[in-house]
């Protein structure tokens, strides 16, 4: 089904730094190895994470041992001495690596080596976990046309690496990420239908068809989550938009008042000037007249 080899020497040779936004990684070793043999007691400076894709064998730990099958992923952490024996026909993935304080953020590296520092060394079932699947697509398979492009291997590889914090760490993944309420997704996604559609009249009973909800229901949400009516919402964004055209383009007020959905320039006029303290003339020449002046 895969090629071992050829596997492994793709990925030594095309993922090695894995630079990200606030995490990087170093790769010292990839390993894809069919009937890996015993070693001898040893330890590394770095992490090495190591997945068992068949056979048996046994990984010893200090004085600890683990048995090793199919499904089962370990996690070898720095300056530990440890072992693989009593191997038979034991099937291997395994990558050694560290993480990198530049050019990934201080913190976000801390928190990544913490977290696979005080996690599991030995879990079991982890064939069908998204790690595990995430490895199992960068290799190459021996049917053609079925392998993912060199292209790819070094995004995804990353997110193999950071995706070790959730399968062997202690950081979980529901915690760590921002988890939305129904409402709250209502309203945000009231907000982006409102802000891509001010040209129209904007109704409250065409916004609530649009989201599938009632008009009460859609009321109430703006009145518990935003505090503001679903008008005063509508005002408060054709006044934002029409601000950003003003700034950011030369058109006519006419068209701006008709592009933010207001009825006339006066509407604009006036509206405006109650919630900028002038006329949109006036803030457009003032705009100008600072640009000049720089």
């Amino acid at each position: 089904m895969y090629q071992w080899s050829k596997s492994e020497s793709r990925l030594n040779r095309y993922v090695g730094l894995l630079e990200g936004q606030s995490l990087s990684f170093l790769i010292h070793y990839w390993g894809v190895v069919q009937h890996l043999a015993s070693n001898s007691m040893h330890k590394h400076s770095f992490f090495e994470v190591c997945y068992v894709n068949g056979g048996t064998g046994v990984y010893t730990e200090g004085d600890i041992e683990y048995p090793l099958y199919k499904g089962v992923t370990i996690c070898t952490r720095p300056n530990l001495f440890h072992q693989i024996k009593d191997v038979d026909q034991l099937d291997l993935l395994f990558v050694a690596f560290e993480t990198l304080e530049q050019p990934s953020g201080a913190e976000a590296a801390e928190n990544y080596t913490s977290a696979l520092n005080r996690g599991a060394v030995w879990i079991e079932h982890s064939s069908e976990s998204p790690s595990i699947l995430l490895w199992k697509s960068l290799l190459l398979r021996s049917q053609p046309n079925t392998s993912l492009p060199v292209s790819l291997l070094p995004k995804l590889a990353h997110a193999l690496l950071e995706s070790f914090s959730f399968l062997l760490g202690s950081i979980n993944n529901l915690e760590s990420t921002p988890i939305f309420s129904n409402s709250a997704q209502l309203v945000r996604r009231a907000k982006l239908y409102i802000r891509d559609n001010l040209s129209g009249h904007l109704s409250l009973p065409e916004v609530a068809n649009f989201l599938n909800v009632s008009e009460r229901q859609l009321s109430r949400l703006f009145a518990s989550s935003i505090h503001e009516s679903f008008s005063s919402l509508v005002r408060t964004e054709r006044i934002r938009a029409a601000e950003l055209l003003l700034k950011q383009t030369n058109d006519p007020i006419k068209l701006i008042a008709e592009r933010t959905g207001f009825s006339s320039v006066h509407y604009l006029t006036r509206v405006f000037t109650q919630a900028k303290g002038v006329p949109p003339a006036a803030f457009r020449a003032t705009l100008t007249s600072a640009q000049n002046e720089d």
